[in-house]
């Protein structure tokens, strides 16, 4: 299943965000394939979308930094998939 996350970091969050991430980087639990990742040139915004297998999966992997941003993360299909469904439903 694929998702697209939307990450917003606070202003006085921003640098324990990149200190976290140059320590650390990003834990991709088994279950997640990361496709893409992006920053915003503030340094206050990113985008990623991945596939994972379940949402258990998807918790572990942003689980680490909920204490400093605000995730919004929402499954999502192409539109060859969507295609595919309204054509077999509607």
């Amino acid at each position: 299943m694929l998702f697209v996350c939307y990450v917003t970091i606070d202003p006085e969050n921003r640098d324990e965000s990149i200190k976290r991430f140059k320590e650390h980087g990003v834990a991709v639990p088994k279950g997640v394939k990361l496709l893409g990742a992006w920053i915003s040139v503030t340094q206050q915004e990113t985008w990623a979308i991945f596939e994972a297998d379940d949402a258990e999966a998807v918790m572990k992997l942003y689980q680490p930094w909920t204490d400093l941003n605000v995730h919004q993360i929402a499954p999502v299909m192409d539109f060859a998939e969507l295609k595919t469904y309204v054509d077999a439903n509607v």
